[in-house]
């Protein structure tokens, strides 16, 4: 959910925050990484000019910052689940199999020693991280 409030849309704060810097041209790759025992977060940034880089570093430490202090609008994080939610019920996987899909979804679990289904189960892990929210808020 963070990673779709971060960078999933054009309007998330991350993204746009970067687009409308003018400090590159557009958003490349970047956002949660979670194939690995221990996941990543990165952004970014085509066309950024070499003494640029610094800024585009501070601006999304600022941001982040920014993000931590005041968190996210309820109504960005209700369309945020919304659509993690949809997607997960969905779960469409466009011209890729199905099966090869959930094969590697169960796969990224089961080569750490955990259990391959788990990583087909999202209603109690979503409905937990609802009442979270609920119960503290956006930050």
């Amino acid at each position: 959910v963070l990673d779709h409030l971060l960078m999933g849309t054009s309007s998330a704060i991350l993204r746009k925050t970067l687009m409308e810097s003018g400090l590159g041209d557009a958003i490349t790759g970047g956002g949660l990484m979670s194939e690995l025992m221990q996941g990543t977060f990165s952004v970014g940034l085509k066309g950024v000019a070499p003494e640029n880089v610094d800024k585009v570093e501070e601006l999304i430490i600022e941001t982040l910052n920014k993000v931590t202090e005041e968190g996210f609008s309820e109504d960005a994080i209700a369309a945020s689940m919304n659509t993690i939610e949809f997607d997960m019920r969905e779960f469409n996987t466009g011209s890729f199999p199905k099966g090869l899909s959930l094969m590697l979804g169960s796969m990224r679990e089961w080569i750490y020693d955990r259990s391959p289904t788990e990583a087909l189960k999202f209603e109690e892990p979503l409905n937990e991280l609802k009442a979270s929210i609920a119960e503290s808020g956006s930050k």
